[in-house]
């Protein structure tokens, strides 16, 4: 079976799917940044539900128009990133109105990581079952080799390096209680692993790989890699975390190209999760000095 569509197919099906990613960012900017610029007292909810909607309207027109199946997986793609984000987001405060005290906050924020990897799981199982036969996103799941397994073991480990030999106080790891991580790190470190799962699933799965169907390998990767750094730009880094911006970009990108060269989604999926748990508990905890 062909991994994608034919080259005078590709050449026509490139352009729609680039559209249907930038007007997808420049909604969900503009539902981030409008109330801002007309100070709006609510600002941009915490739980990213303005985004939720936009990108799920977009997808949904995209589900029932057939005109727009060929860029269905994109759209999906959007919403799936928006949706199983604020489900995480949302999801310990959820958690804590419907058991109270029940569970600790650890326990609430893995619960809902595994909602965010479960949300996301669905659709890319719809985004697959829902797109014409040459555009189905190439998900990569099914494919663990020994290329895969190297590339795996590589990247953890130059990843691991340049961690430690960057200064301490760049990243915050000055001052971080042994005595927080005992604590924290066998609940956060499930918890990192499931959201890296969902994000890579996300970007270099369902976009990257609807992407690589329709565009040359480099272009597909450079706009999954700016659409994943926009989205984190939105979501998650603020403060002293903005800086962190660029580098996910460029992690991003070599991300994908990792996915790309073993034709597996897994050596990015482990590699994020090491990234993420090391961010969690060793860099967020020293920037903001908790």
């Amino acid at each position: 079976m062909n991994q994608t569509a034919p080259a005078t197919v590709r050449s026509r099906l490139w352009w729609p799917s680039a559209a249907a990613l930038t007007i997808a960012a420049a909604a969900l900017g503009a539902t981030l940044l409008l109330p801002r610029l007309f100070s709006d007292p609510v600002g941009v909810d915490p739980y990213v539900l303005r985004l939720t909607g936009v990108a799920i309207a977009l997808a949904f027109v995209a589900l029932v128009w057939s005109r727009f199946a060929t860029v269905r997986p994109i759209l999906l793609a959007v919403a799936a990133m928006t949706a199983a984000f604020s489900v995480f987001a949302g999801g310990p405060q959820w958690i804590e109105n419907i058991s109270g005290s029940r569970f600790d906050f650890n326990t609430q924020v893995l619960f809902a990581s595994a909602a965010e990897a479960l949300l996301t799981a669905v659709v890319a199982v719809l985004a697959v079952r829902t797109s014409p036969s040459t555009l189905r996103p190439l998900l990569r799941l099914r494919r663990f080799g020994p290329t895969a397994l190297i590339a795996t073991i590589v990247g953890v480990a130059v990843f691991v390096a340049v961690v430690m030999l960057l200064p301490a106080t760049l990243l915050g790891r000055e001052g971080i209680a042994p005595v927080a991580l005992a604590r924290d790190l066998p609940l956060q470190g499930p918890a990192s692993v499931l959201q890296s799962f969902a994000q890579e699933l996300q970007f270099r799965g369902l976009i990257l790989g609807a992407l690589d169907r329709v565009a040359p390998p480099w272009a597909a990767n450079l706009g999954q890699a700016a659409f994943f750094g926009l989205a984190h730009i939105a979501v998650v880094y603020q403060g002293p975390g903005a800086a962190f911006v660029p580098v996910t970009i460029v992690l991003g990108f070599v991300l994908g190209w990792v996915t790309q060269r073993t034709g597996s989604l897994w050596p990015a999926i482990v590699i994020h999760a090491v990234a993420d748990i090391a961010v969690t508990v060793g860099v967020i905890p020293g920037l903001y000095g908790y």
